[in-house]
């Protein structure tokens, strides 16, 4: 009798290593599939960052080409020089998505007065988008803002320094 139950109990001892073993294989295969479950969306959010940061260096790129559009001084009409400048602004601005939008800032030298500049501004961002919209650009796309003299691309004063200032920035934003 008393071999009898050692012999049941060894077996059970045995049965229950085996069943231990078991689930402790089990336990390192779920470990090891979540691990390669992690690293797969590692991978996939470090892919989507590269993605998305890929596309707003593009958008930067993109951003960087278009031109500023300069004035000579005290007007708004749109120089002859100037017309090749916009129309490879219409090119790039036309590789933009259909819900951007476009935002022409006018800018004007520190000589008059604060209204006028601002007046003015807004005169040399209008001249701008009807140039655009003339070449085809939906203007309901297109912004104007005017800062007159209150960002100066060049903080000096000479004419130099105006000249740089008289003019209108192209910039891309968002709705």
């Amino acid at each position: 009798e008393l071999a009898r139950r050692e012999s049941q109990l060894r077996q059970r001892v045995q049965e229950d290593s085996i069943r231990t073993a078991q689930e402790a294989e089990q336990l390192a295969l779920l470990a090891e599939e979540r691990r390669r479950r992690h690293s797969v969306e590692r991978r996939l959010v470090a892919d989507r960052e590269t993605q998305r940061q890929e596309a707003s260096a593009e958008e930067l790129r993109r951003m960087a080409l278009l031109s500023t559009i300069y004035f000579d001084y005290d007007e708004y009409k749109l120089r002859n020089d100037k017309i090749l400048s916009l129309d490879e602004n219409v090119q790039k601005l036309r590789e933009f998505r259909p819900e951007d939008r476009i935002l022409i800032e006018g800018h004007c030298d520190e000589r008059g007065t604060v209204e006028y500049n601002l007046a003015l501004g807004e005169r040399r961002a209008g001249a701008v988008k009807s140039y655009l919209g003339d070449a085809g650009l939906e203007e309901s796309r297109i912004e104007i803002i005017s800062y007159g003299e209150e960002k100066p691309a060049d903080m000096g004063h000479d004419e130099q320094a105006w000249s740089k200032n008289r003019r209108a920035d192209l910039k891309r934003t968002e709705l």
